[in-house]
């Protein structure tokens, strides 16, 4: 009896939501992840962690071709209070820039170089259809906006020329995971990184954004859950993300973190294959705490 009822509660929360959020509009879905990624930002204060980087140089059917060294991050607070991330280690052995130094020198040029793509922006987006609605959750398609791809400001052509599709979390509406591509060439751009290991002065080089047209993305969320009591103070967080981004034919080296690394001879259709992987903590947790990924 007591599991027959439990089976009638599910089904009428079922029926009860679906019928709640068929009237609402793929827009409207959007707006609320939006807003549910904006009040998460509020609440990274309460939270630490550091982002494990894996690089690799592949080839056609993505074959490695040259390694690259790992590098852990991790995020350190500024002065100001604002946050920052410098590199802690590097999977080689080499000696992390400024590692005893205050947060602005660990930081270094990372505001300059911060990318065009921006999450906030994407979720803001005009050009949103609904793929699936259900009691698990919504799933939402975002398509370029080629009538925006020459606008002058670098985070408008970037979202303008990303195709997505976001799954929304079902109770918060926080968009759990995000995958597409960019589709367009809007996110392209020059920068001038400062290279602090030993390197020679880039001159007269013009040193292109890893964001170009066939750049491929997942980033999947799950949230870490307050270890206090207060539930407000629980944090989505990035668990795990990949990333392939094409080079140019002429590419001879890549530089992240401040670091030069020459590439190997040219090889047909060379990607940048990055995976990230994050470790959070909770400030007045004394032992670290490790997330798994939700399967998907």
């Amino acid at each position: 009896m007591r599991s027959t009822a439990f089976r009638r509660a599910v089904w009428l929360f079922a029926v009860t939501w679906t019928a709640a959020a068929q009237k609402e509009t793929p827009a409207a879905l959007l707006a609320k992840a939006a807003a549910a990624f904006e009040r998460n930002l509020n609440q990274e204060k309460h939270w630490s962690w550091t982002i494990t980087e894996h690089r690799a140089v592949s080839g056609r059917d993505a074959q490695v071709v040259q390694p690259l060294p790992t590098v852990t991050v991790e995020s350190v607070i500024r002065g100001d209070g604002r946050r920052c991330i410098a590199v802690l280690s590097w999977g080689d052995a080499v000696a992390p820039y400024a590692l005893n130094a205050d947060a602005e020198t660990r930081c270094g040029d990372r505001d300059e170089l911060r990318t065009p793509f921006k999450v906030e922006a994407l979720l803001k987006s005009a050009k949103v259809k609904l793929m699936e609605r259900s009691p698990t959750g919504v799933t939402l398609a975002i398509q370029p906006d080629k009538s925006r791809l020459h606008d002058e400001q670098d985070d408008v052509r970037c979202t303008a020329s990303i195709r997505a599709t976001v799954r929304l979390d079902p109770v918060t509406f926080f968009p759990m995971l995000r995958e597409g591509e960019v589709a367009e060439s809007g996110c392209e751009g020059e920068a001038q990184p400062e290279l602090h290991y030993g390197e020679e002065p880039l001159k007269q080089q013009r040193l292109q954004r890893m964001l170009r047209k066939g750049t491929t993305f997942r980033m999947n969320y799950a949230l870490q859950q307050d270890k206090f009591g207060n539930p407000e103070n629980s944090f989505w967080i990035a668990v795990e993300q990949h990333w392939s981004r094409p080079f140019r034919h002429s590419a001879t080296a890549v530089i992240f973190w401040s670091r030069r690394f020459d590439l190997s001879p040219v090889v047909p259709d060379r990607h940048l294959v990055q995976t990230v992987e994050t470790v959070a903590q909770e400030f007045g947790v004394a032992s670290e705490t490790r997330f798994d990924i939700p399967k998907q």
